[in-house]
């Protein structure tokens, strides 16, 4: 014979019963009995006696910062590039860039960048690192997103920039107190100019990102 389920014997409860369920408002003060109904994600807001669903947005700010808390490998010199911007090359943008892509399945926090630049070769070169998950305000987009750099680096007789980025924000200070984080196949696109001159020798600009692979947990957007 089958088993016929009543909300008597298996103490279910009809959904016109209780509000908590999708579609059915809720009273002023009600509090979700427990064992009953799915209790609600919320606050409950004392000025107003109501309940308020806590934005989605909440849990997932709390699941990138455990994201941080669980390394799962370290990101270094093993993933740095050289772009080499060849003999020749005349004044003006370098269109070559050189990549640094996250992998399928990783996500990357990056503690600092360390760019080198070339000496004086007839032009100076100047550099900078583009951050794909940074959207560029200039007026034309860069697909490879915002420079770490307001101005693109570079000195005459060659010089080693450092961005520490879990460094405090301080007056001429390039930390930003925060690791940019970098999901699966975000990039940093290492990107050149020439100045002064055209080039009398290949120059090469060199950087090295710096920091950890951390355990994905939240969605991506």
């Amino acid at each position: 014979m089958e088993k016929v389920l009543t909300p008597e014997k298996e103490k279910f409860t009809p959904q016109q019963a209780y509000p908590g369920y999708p579609g059915v408002a809720l009273p002023k003060g009600w509090v979700p009995p427990p064992d009953v109904v799915m209790r609600l994600m919320g606050v409950y807001d004392t000025k107003k006696g109501t309940w308020v669903g806590l934005p989605l947005e909440a849990f997932i700010e709390g699941l990138v910062k455990s994201e941080q808390l669980n390394p799962l490998g370290k990101i270094d010199s093993r993933q740095k590039v050289t772009l080499t911007v060849p003999n020749g090359t005349g004044v003006g943008i370098y269109a070559t860039r050189k990549y640094i892509t996250v992998p399928t399945g990783e996500l990357w926090f990056i503690s600092s960048l360390v760019l080198v630049t070339p000496a004086k070769q007839g032009g100076t070169v100047y550099a900078n690192v583009r951050i794909s998950t940074w959207p560029d305000s200039a007026a034309t987009p860069d697909k490879d997103g915002l420079p770490y750099w307001a101005a693109d680096q570079g000195d005459d007789a060659g010089k080693t920039f450092t961005a520490k980025c879990l460094e405090g924000v301080v007056a001429d200070d390039d930390g930003i107190s925060a690791p940019i984080r970098l999901p699966p196949g975000a990039a940093l696109a290492l990107c050149a100019s020439v100045t002064g001159a055209a080039l009398t020798a290949n120059c090469d600009v060199i950087l090295t990102p710096y920091g950890w692979r951390g355990k994905l947990l939240a969605p991506l957007s």
